[in-house]
Order: C-alpha cells, then structure tokens, then sequence
C-alpha cells in the first residue's frame, strides 16, 4: 500500500478520531505506569476489548461488505442452513436442545439457524461482552426471526454448567497472543512501548507459561516472530469445564502446528482487518482494526483433550458444508430459483468453498462430552485430522 493509497483509506470521520485518540491515551498511560513497555498479548486485548472504546467494544459497523471484514453468515444464508443440519443430527443423539454461541458478531448466524432449528430449539444463548454487539444481534433476530425471539437469552459469562451445544464462529483469532521472535535458539519476547511518533515493538520478557510453550516448539530458525496463544488454551479449558453433557463446535481460519510454524512464515500470522483491507501494522488507529491471528488447531485439539473433552472430527470449511449436503441444497436451489438468482447463490457459495477463498483455510472442529456417538455428518469425509 502506498502512501496515497494509505492516506485515503484512513481518512477518520471525526468519530473514528474520536475514538481512537482516547484509547491510544488509555494504552500510554498504561505503558507509563508498566515501565515503559507492555506485553503484546496486553496491548491487543486493550485494542479489542477495552470498555466503550476497543475494536469489539465500540459502537462502529463493522460487518460485510461495508465494514471491515465479512464472514460465511453474512456470505449466505445456507451457512447457517447446514450448519443446522449437524445441530439437529446432535439433538437427535441425544444432547439437550440448548445452544450457546459465543460472540455472535451481528446475529445473522444465530437467526439462520433459529430459522431453520427454532422449532427444536429450547433455548439459544449468546455470549456477549459488548452490549453495543447484543443489541445488533437483537435487532436482527427481531426482524428475521421475531417468533423465536423470547427464546434468545444473553449471557456476559459463562455458565458453570451447560448442557447442549457451544457453538464458536470466528472467535478464537480474536484472543490476545503474545509474540516472540526466535534467532538460532535464542528466544525474546516482543511487547508494545510507545514515543513521539507512536507504538512500537520492543523487548519485553515472557511470562513462565509462554516462555515454556516458546521453549517446546524448538524453532531452529533465524530472524523468525510467531505466536503463542495462552487464551486460547485458557478458552478450552473454560468450555470443558463448563460442559456438563453435549458438544462444542469450533469454526476458524488456521493450521496444524507444523504448517503454523513453518520455516516460511517468518513473520507469523498476526494482522489486521480495515475497510476489507489486510494490514500488517496492527499498532496504528487502535479500536478501528480487528487485530488477529490464524488458530493453531493442534494446540486447540490437545488442549481439549487433556481437559476431558472427546476429539471428534477435524475437516475444512469446504468439507464440512458438502458433509452436511451442499451439493443436494444447490441442486434444490436451481431448481426453484430463476438463472440469474441461482448464478447470485453459486457466487456466494463459491467464496464459502473455495480453495482461494474461505474453503480451505476455514477449519471445522468438533469436540463432545458423554455422547456415545463419534461418527457426525459433518465429519463424515474430507478427513483433516493428519494435519494435526
């Protein structure tokens, strides 16, 4: 990107200033009172989440084609359609008709498969820290699904136990990382300090933890910055914990561990998201960029494992949509809708799965506790988990 192109793509409405100039002072003062210098980890979780001004927390749009970034619910609606399908198969094995989401981002996922399931559905829960976000979801719930609405329940926590099915779309690359470079063994963490001219990185020491996960992965290379997600780990443990009886569906742009830390990313997958732009700066105009990293898979897979929960299938994006029966919905759709608003569907369903686009680098992941079932329709082929 250019200097002009740079120049116009950041030219702030007086809010979007507003905004951002407030939680850079909020971030300063908190680098000054730390010394100097924060944890990266620590300034991606002010920049996301801080009360009333973080990315995730602040009252600007920020889905589709006019916000910053645009997921498969807001590509189409048969999304959620086959998501359902797997949903059912679960209630049908047995587990409670409860649905818990976390960060529903607008609600268009939740009211598609309220469309579809709402019927079977005893209770669908949203878990949601920013009430700016709640209220968008209920405002779409309300108008696409107004009959299910006394079902929706908001949560700011999580439950201590839970029965059904927790349900995470584009929720695990929005968890604070820390960051650490690696040069022929030696190993250094990267924090945030800030001067006259803005944010910048630093030395800053690990914490124990990500030092000994830094430590374990035994990267070779020279001159190479990645990720090490606590969060996450810390995530998984929460939803063992909390679930009593049923399932946990993951869904999430990411790799095994071996292609996570190949010798060719040399600088990670940390980036930012800005008016469907890709940045590689996440340190400017904080509170106006989604700042996030690809998901480690195997770490998420052993993490849950250790902590009780039953591994059930890993597949792409692409896989996991044909599983639940893709091809029959499209064949249905030709059929019922004219040339030209099958071509329009065909569009949106190719960016669902294709390979350049969100077919591949989407993951699927699926999880239970006490079920007997371990063969779901979603798993059925396109088989994933050697990468782990």
């Amino acid at each position: 990107m250019n200097s002009h192109e740079a120049e116009n793509l950041f030219k702030l409405t007086p809010l979007e200033h507003d905004l951002t100039q407030r939680l850079q002072q909020v971030i300063q003062s908190e680098i000054a009172a730390c010394e100097g210098v924060i944890s990266f980890s620590r300034y991606m979780e002010l920049a996301l989440y801080y009360p009333g001004l973080g990315y995730y927390s602040n009252p600007l749009f920020k889905f589709g084609e006019q916000g910053d970034f645009v997921t498969s619910p807001l590509i189409s609606n048969v999304f959620g359609q086959l998501l359902a399908r797997q949903l059912s198969e679960l209630f049908a094995f047995g587990v409670k008709s409860q649905i818990l989401e976390f960060g529903a981002g607008n609600g268009k996922l939740a009211a598609d498969i309220l469309q579809a399931l709402g019927e079977q559905i005893e209770y669908y829960y949203i878990l949601e820290l920013s009430a700016d976000l709640a209220q968008w979801q209920a405002e779409t719930i309300r108008q696409q699904v107004p009959q299910f609405m006394a079902k929706v329940v908001w949560l700011t926590g999580l439950p201590e136990q839970f029965e059904g099915v927790m349900l995470a779309n584009e929720v695990l690359d929005a968890q604070p990382c820390n960051l650490v470079a690696f040069d022929n063994g030696a190993i250094t963490g990267v924090g945030v300090t800030h001067d006259a001219t803005g944010f910048h990185y630093t030395n800053y020491p690990l914490d124990s933890e990500s030092l000994a996960l830094a430590q374990e992965l035994d990267l070779p290379y020279a001159d190479y910055l990645t990720e090490v997600n606590l969060a996450s780990r810390g995530f998984m443990r929460s939803l063992a914990t909390s679930l009593k009886h049923g399932a946990v569906l993951l869904i999430d742009y990411g790799y095994g561990e071996s292609e996570y830390y190949h010798p060719e990313k040399t600088r990670g997958t940390l980036r930012g998201f800005y008016r469907q732009h890709v940045l590689n700066d996440v340190l400017q105009y904080p509170g106006l960029i989604d700042i996030t990293t690809s998901v480690n898979w195997t770490s998420i897979v052993t993490t849950a494992t250790s902590n009780d929960l039953d591994f059930i299938g890993y597949t792409n994006q692409a896989g996991f949509l044909f599983n639940c029966g893709l091809a029959a919905v499209m064949l249905n759709l030709q059929a019922e809708l004219q040339d030209n608003q099958y071509l329009a569907v065909s569009n949106q369903i190719n960016k669902l799965i294709s390979p350049t686009e969100m077919g591949e680098s989407f993951k699927v992941c699926g999880f239970s506790k006490g079920l007997e079932q371990d063969n779901w329709l979603g798993f059925t082929d396109y088989d994933k988990s050697y990468a782990l």
